[in-house]
């Protein structure tokens, strides 16, 4: 790390090098060669309420990440499935307009989707730029459970179901 650059550059540089993982002070401390704990603390806050990083509290510690990571809330809301390199329109659309409806806080989230014949709720976190999530469903019928990602593009969501000992399956989804 460049010791010639301000504080807080050091701490951007950081975070953006660490990226989705965050860091937190002691991390923070450790890896920019700042002295004190109480100086990091300082910067770190100054950084979050000038809104140039995110801070999130994981535990007793608060982690940090670069500013670049997609606004909590704009993941939140009900989006329509537009294609899928997976399935072609017709199957999509086998048992409904499909869809990924998501709620939640700041960074918890939850929400439903049906999609062709997958019927199903998750929960997860943001991360990062993404948010992870795990989920139980139907597949025709058949009880499934797996994880899956969230991941914004330009104006679109990429919704991405990894089935547990199965196959994946990704979404290009717009909002509605």
């Amino acid at each position: 790390m460049n010791t010639t650059k301000p504080y807080k550059q050091r701490i951007l540089d950081l975070l953006e090098m660490v990226g989705a993982e965050g860091a937190d002070n002691a991390k923070i401390r450790k890896e920019t060669g700042i002295p004190s704990h109480q100086q990091v603390y300082l910067l770190t806050q100054e950084l979050t309420m000038r809104g140039e990083i995110t801070a999130r509290r994981k535990g007793r510690n608060w982690v940090f990440y670069p500013l670049d990571a997609p606004s909590p809330g704009a993941f939140r809301g009900h989006w329509r499935v537009i294609s899928s390199p997976d399935f072609d329109r017709e199957t999509l659309g086998m048992e409904t307009i499909p869809f990924v409806r998501v709620e939640g806080d700041k960074f918890e989230f939850e929400g439903t989707f049906h999609i062709g014949l997958i019927q199903g709720e998750f929960d997860g976190r943001l991360d990062g730029k993404r948010v992870l999530f795990s989920f139980k469903a139907a597949d025709e019928l058949e009880p499934v459970h797996g994880a899956g990602t969230m991941s914004l593009l330009d104006r679109q969501m990429e919704f991405r179901l990894m089935f547990f000992l199965g196959d994946e399956f990704t979404f290009i989804c717009e909002r509605s």
